[in-house]
């Protein structure tokens, strides 16, 4: 089986997949209308039985109340049938998107056709296979978005990516794209090392900004985001990039669908959540008859050491952020962050000179919402605090992530590595 036909199917599977989706929402709403119109008749009768009880004198107000009554019902009743022809509509998609991929996957198929398979199962091996070939995935995309935060998953994903596409000739293709956060929420420099990340192998590189960034978010709402409702990520960074998706689709100009590969750098070390995303995902929420998109994570399996072991023997520029051993390149206060890592966060501010968690901290006071259930700002300050007036101000030099995961021997080589490139 080809690429291109792996491809058509995983189309047929996109269709049948969003068709079935549409008929269990048409289905719901059709519940939620039958009831609705049960509830109406159920009020209706009862006014019915108010007014046949009422003397003639005080007839007016309970015919007025009946009148509303059965004007519910006959509105929830239009409703209802409308729901149900929508039933019907979805039902029948959803068997046509089936029968379709069925046809289409029958002749690939071993031992029994589409339809004794789930969906999924033969999703999962398509995706599965076309992981396995980046040089043809690459070669078959329109187009790559390279989400990048600068981060050293992000920089391990782009030196392979970059890698891999100069390869197959098709380095154009790939777009990198920083989601800017502002310097309310984002450690210094940030956007320029995303920008020089990504010129290092000559790559289009886009910023799109985030209004306000965390810090304006939290404002707007009154409250932090937490674990369960991240709308930092959803609000100040995919659905930025979902309409960049969309111009960029529309510049291709293409007269059929176009394949838009969506590049994450998240692992399967990070969270049991992450251990549980694919390498390679069909993007339903995202695609549409215009667009195909898949979402990529070339690096899903490499362990922390993994990942620094190759910046280190590549030589790759990361933010210094690291070597003040903070795990990660998130906002400088990341809500999904351990104590001792917000503890460490607010001593690098002191160091760098920088105002955040003191603004944090009365943004906090201001909204009466804690930063987190488990702690508040002022908590994490008040500790910062006390390491200060034990150990004094914080400290680090170039290298020491990489020393703290790899050795001394290998800072040396990775400061020599990063001298003769620059």
């Amino acid at each position: 089986m080809n690429i291109t036909t792996r491809l058509h199917l995983l189309e047929a599977i996109r269709r049948a997949e969003q068709a079935v989706t549409a008929r269990t929402a048409a289905d719901r709403a059709y519940t939620r209308a039958t009831k609705a119109a049960a509830d109406a008749l159920t009020e209706t009768r009862r006014h019915q039985q108010q007014l046949a009880d009422t003397p003639d004198s005080d007839h007016t107000q309970h015919a007025e109340a009946l009148e509303a009554a059965q004007k519910t019902y006959a509105d929830c009743s239009r409703r209802q049938q409308t729901a149900k022809a929508k039933v019907r509509r979805t039902v029948a998609a959803a068997r046509a998107a089936n029968r379709g991929l069925a046809a289409l996957y029958t002749p690939h198929a071993r031992g029994r056709a589409t339809g004794g398979q789930r969906r999924h199962a033969v999703a999962a091996g398509l995706l599965d296979e076309l992981a396995s070939m980046p040089l043809e995935l690459i070669r078959a995309a329109d187009a790559i978005l390279v989400h990048s935060s600068a981060g050293k998953d992000s920089l391990v994903m782009l030196h392979r990516l970059a890698t891999w596409a100069a390869q197959a000739g098709c380095k154009d293709k790939i777009v990198v794209v920083h989601c800017d956060l502002g310097d309310t929420s984002e450690w210094p420099g940030v956007r320029q090392l995303a920008e020089r990340q990504a010129d290092r192998y000559g790559l289009r590189f886009i910023a799109v900004d985030a209004d306000g960034g965390l810090l304006g978010l939290v404002e707007k709402r009154g409250m932090f985001p937490d674990a369960t409702r991240r709308l930092c990520t959803s609000t100040l960074k995919r659905d930025k990039a979902n309409v960049l998706l969309t111009v960029i689709v529309a510049a291709l100009g293409l007269d059929r669908q176009a394949l838009i590969i969506n590049c994450l750098g998240i692992r399967a070390a990070e969270s049991t959540a992450r251990s549980r995303k694919r390498g390679l995902a069909i993007d339903t929420r995202t695609s549409n008859g215009k667009r195909l998109v898949l979402t990529w994570h070339p690096i899903h399996a490499l362990s922390d050491t993994e990942v620094w072991q190759e910046i280190a023997a590549e030589g790759l520029e990361y933010h210094p952020t690291y070597d003040a051993l903070i795990p990660r390149l998130s906002c400088v206060f990341c809500v999904l962050a351990g104590f001792s890592v917000l503890v460490r966060a607010v001593r690098l501010c002191w160091a760098l000179g920088l105002p955040l968690a003191e603004r944090y901290e009365e943004l906090e006071a201001r909204i009466g919402h804690r930063f987190k259930e488990q702690c508040s700002l002022a908590d994490v300050i008040k500790e910062a605090a006390r390491i200060e007036a034990e150990e004094g101000p914080l400290t680090w030099r170039r290298g020491d992530a990489i020393r703290d995961q790899l050795g001394d021997d290998a800072v040396d080589d990775y400061l020599h590595r990063l001298a003769l490139a620059a």
